[in-house]
């Protein structure tokens, strides 16, 4: 019996990681979730747990719009500000929700050891909510010291349009 405490507390130090999460909150002016004319804006709140009230970053921080080829079709793509993630899902999307469906219109891409969350066609035009779970090896705040370092790192990003494809 003593065996498999021993064991169990082993194998439990061994495979500790730290995780946080990130609302996504996409928004029109006339609250459509199928589709509409106008492009919905987009916020981040920061959770280090699944179910905090979390701390938001200004509307379009951290997002930006890429065009496609030389089309009028755009994505837009916000940083989860997840550096070093070895594990992003989603944890939740809004029930009933009619515009945004995985791999189709939105998903999460990793560009070397960043994660974003993509979205596209009908599902940029809809409010709509993504929570995006990432697990980390190393606690959160040895990248990022404080949320006005995340805040910072987003209006950056904002402002310099990463170009990712």
């Amino acid at each position: 019996m003593l065996k498999i405490f021993l064991l169990l507390i082993a194998t439990t130090t061994l495979v500790t990681t730290f995780h946080q999460y990130r609302d996504v909150i996409c928004k029109t002016k006339d609250g459509r979730n199928r589709g509409g004319a106008e492009k919905a804006k987009c916020s981040i709140s920061l959770k280090s747990e699944e179910f905090d009230r979390g701390r938001s970053a200004r509307v379009g921080d951290g997002c930006y719009v890429e065009r496609l080829g030389r089309g009028k079709e755009t994505r837009e793509i916000c940083d989860l500000v997840c550096p070093k993630a070895h594990t992003v899902f989603v944890a939740h999307i809004d029930i009933g929700h009619r515009a945004c469906f995985n791999y189709y219109n939105y998903e999460l891409i990793q560009q070397k050891d960043e994660w974003f969350l993509m979205r596209s066609g009908e599902c940029a035009n809809s409010t709509i909510t993504f929570r995006i779970g990432c697990k980390f090896d190393s606690p959160f705040n040895e990248t990022y010291a404080n949320d006005e370092a995340v805040f910072a790192h987003l209006r950056a990003r904002r402002s310099r349009g990463l170009r990712l494809f």
